[in-house]
């Protein structure tokens, strides 16, 4: 029989990321949907130009998290996140400051270049404060809070206008200061000193082929999710006359059963984590292509998900599980690459797939997708979850 699941005793040090994830998610989901509205209505930007700004941010996030993970394990965690937070509020405060051009690109790549480094180094940081028998209840709690957080925000943002976009730009530069500040009440973790290179640990990583294989399977999961912000929408508006409900109804459904999940896959071999998500989302995207109804489109989300309840918690700690203690942030920053790659070819490729495929084809396509992960993951003789050790490491 399974231990009964609590989160009353993950640590000081677990609970202070957690709350910390929480405010960043709140806040970067406050601020950023004011982002396009703002420079089209206000400041008269074509949509090119917005998109450009917006795409640098995402590309100087997701790009050079692996990179703000070699910082990290060398520097420090606490160093790191602290310097990435107040990046990201001079980016967003940045933004209200200025009409020019090249300063609001300046300001979208530090905004994103903070993310680089302060979200490997606080899931490093994570692993690090969190008993090992505890890691999954950790990530778990995350996931939930960060979905709490993406609702939330956009929910106190109805409170503002356009107009209010400057004192939007203060309040959340302001608030990722803050974070920072917090950052500096968590306990010190021991610094490994590596003394092999960048490109050394990033070969060292390559090797690793059961992570990268189950970064690459990830990638899917994270191309479907980005629907959710493009071809969910105009299903959800043609058959409700409304899309806002979408994230909500995810978020509700994460809360309420993170837990449990957490509960009955807790013992579930890293195969069956992988397989159960892509079998019920492929099934639903399949259902879906052959009616853009409103049933179809909820049981989609509701595989959704469970895909997010699943995926992402117990993943996160496979990879606190056998990333060597010394290259934690840069096995975060590298895993990052599953949303980066999956999430960019969802953002491409989604909409002019739809635009230019009839709705079964596209559906049944994005069905279709989640059968290579599959095949990957159950191909896999052996997922190794035994940590590697380094030798060439020293305390700093």
């Amino acid at each position: 029989m399974l231990k009964k699941i609590s989160f009353s005793n993950l640590g000081i040090g677990t609970w202070l990321i957690i709350i910390i994830q929480f405010i960043a998610f709140f806040t970067f989901f406050m601020f950023v949907p004011f982002i396009s509205t703002y420079f089209v209505n206000q400041l008269e930007f074509s949509l090119a130009f917005v998109g450009t700004v917006l795409s640098l941010r995402i590309i100087s996030q997701q790009g050079l998290m692996v990179f703000g993970g070699f910082l990290a394990d060398r520097f420090g965690y606490k160093q790191l996140a602290v310097t990435g937070f107040v990046c990201r509020g001079i980016g967003f405060a940045g933004l209200g400051l200025t009409n020019q051009p090249i300063l609001i690109i300046i300001a979208a790549i530090l905004s994103g270049l903070g993310g680089a480094m302060f979200s490997p180094a606080l899931k490093a940081a994570l692993t690090m404060f969190t008993p090992p028998d505890r890691s999954k209840e950790a990530f778990s709690m995350m996931n939930m809070v960060e979905n709490g957080g993406t609702v939330m925000g956009p929910l106190v943002g109805l409170f503002f206008k356009q107009e209010d976009f400057f004192i939007m730009c203060l309040i959340s530069g302001f608030l990722f200061w803050l974070i920072g500040l917090i950052v500096l009440f968590l306990p010190n973790p021991p610094v490994l000193k590596r003394h092999s290179s960048w490109i050394q640990e990033t070969f060292d990583i390559m090797r690793h082929k059961s992570f990268i294989l189950l970064v690459v399977s990830l990638m899917p999961f994270h191309f479907i999710y980005q629907q959710l912000y493009l071809t969910f929408p105009i299903i959800s508006e043609k058959v409700t006359g409304s899309s806002s409900w979408i994230f909500s109804f995810i978020t509700i459904n994460i809360i309420l059963l993170q837990v449990p999940i957490l509960h009955w896959f807790k013992n579930h071999n890293m195969k069956t984590i992988f397989t159960l998500p892509y079998i019920f989302i492929g099934l639903s995207l399949f259902i879906l292509g052959y009616s853009e109804q409103l049933l179809p489109l909820i049981i989609v989300l509701v595989s959704i998900s469970f895909g997010s309840m699943l995926l992402l918690p117990f993943f996160q700690n496979y990879v606190a599980e056998i990333a060597p203690k010394e290259s934690l942030a840069a096995y975060f920053g590298f895993s990052n690459m599953a949303m980066g790659i999956g999430g960019s070819l969802g953002n491409l490729l989604g909409g002019v797939l739809y635009d230019l495929l009839k709705p079964e084809w596209f559906w049944t396509i994005l069905s279709m997708i989640c059968i290579l992960p599959i095949i990957g993951v159950t191909r896999l003789k052996h997922i190794n979850s035994k940590r590697i050790i380094n030798k060439n490491v020293s305390i700093k």
